[in-house]
């Protein structure tokens, strides 16, 4: 059970994951759709991954001011159950492919903007967190960003410089 969302304000903090690199699974927390707060990167382990990283983002700094996350996941390695039980956060699962509809994904969008979304969030509070957390292009804003550094290897140039 995840902690219910009362209000939903205009800079809510959303967490998106992306899983699209092979090495990292990358992470933005963003405030609304406008600033971005932090970048979090977690080491991919195929087993347990999704309780590892519910563990991870519920100790991590940035947790008790997230009211949502945001997964694209292509592969299907994530769990959004095992990781809304961990955090007790709402999870959305974004996938921009056609293909898994039957895998309980609804459509969402209409022309350029087709999304297929999974979650356990009502459809009201589910349309106003995605109208605020867009700014461009078809994906939300965090899942965006995620997306951009895990495709440019971006964390792990960080952590070399840091070195």
């Amino acid at each position: 059970m995840s902690r219910p969302l009362r209000h939903i304000k205009k800079e809510i903090r959303t967490l998106g994951l992306d899983s699209c690199n092979p090495s990292l699974t990358v992470g933005a927390v963003v405030r609304g759709g406008l600033y971005l707060d932090g970048i979090m990167t977690f080491p991919r382990d195929a087993e347990e991954e999704a309780e590892l990283l519910a563990n991870k983002i519920a100790k991590s700094r940035y947790f008790p001011e997230l009211r949502t996350i945001m997964v694209h996941d292509p592969r299907g390695l994530l769990d959004p159950n095992i990781m809304q039980q961990g955090t007790r956060l709402p999870v959305i699962t974004i996938s921009l492919n056609k293909r898994v509809n039957a895998r309980g994904y609804r459509f969402y969008g209409k022309d350029q903007q087709q999304l297929w979304i999974k979650t356990s969030l009502e459809s009201p509070s589910l349309e106003k967190i995605l109208s605020l957390t867009k700014s461009c292009g078809r994906l939300p804003e965090p899942l965006r960003i995620a997306h951009l550094l895990a495709k440019l290897n971006i964390p792990r140039r960080l952590r070399r410089d840091k070195e």
